[in-house]
């Protein structure tokens, strides 16, 4: 989980940041947190999944920024399916 200097006095943390510094279950645990405050329902999707699909939309969207071995490396796990 991430942590803050109690010395600051004006904290600004960026979402992303905080974020990606969470580990699984405590993404878990705030996406149930957010369902229980009517932000998030359950049933739509688990953050497993979520998770997922987030890293192939990047992969996505930043496709012509990977090296050559990246890419085969893509292609070679795509091949196992």
């Amino acid at each position: 989980m991430p942590y803050f200097t109690p010395e600051v006095n004006d904290l600004n943390i960026d979402i992303d940041d905080f974020y990606f510094e969470m580990s699984s279950k405590e993404k878990q645990k705030m996406y149930e947190m957010l369902g229980k405050d009517g932000y998030a329902s359950e049933v739509l999707i688990n953050v497993p999944e979520w998770e997922f699909s987030n890293i192939i939309s990047k992969i996505d969207s930043n496709r012509l920024l990977l090296t050559v071995e990246e890419d085969e490396l893509l292609k070679k796990i795509a091949s196992r399916f």
